[in-house]
C-alpha cells in the first residue's frame, strides 16, 4: 500500500493494525507522518501499538521525588 493511502486511512480510522503496517513497511518516517496526519503525538502512537517504554521517565521522576538531582544523560 502506498504511504499516502495508508496515512489517509489511518487519519480517518486510527486503527492500530494500520499504524503497525505503516511502521513495518515505511519505517519511522512513515510512522511520524501518520501520527502527525492523525493529530496525535508519536508517543501516543507508540502507546496505541503497545511499544512505548516509559521506564526512563519513571526512574527520573522517582529520583526527583527522592530529592536527587537528575539529568537526562546518566
Amino acid at each position: 500500500m502506498y504511504l499516502r493511502e495508508a496515512v489517509e486511512a489511518f487519519s480517518r480510522t486510527r486503527d492500530p493494525e494500520l499504524l503497525r503496517m505503516i511502521l513495518r513497511e515505511h519505517g519511522k518516517t512513515g510512522f511520524s507522518i501518520a501520527c502527525r496526519a492523525a493529530g496525535i503525538s508519536r508517543g501516543a502512537g507508540k502507546r496505541l501499538l503497545g511499544i512505548y517504554n516509559d521506564n526512563g521517565a519513571i526512574a527520573q521522576i522517582a529520583k526527583q521525588a527522592a530529592g536527587l538531582k537528575t539529568s537526562r544523560w546518566q
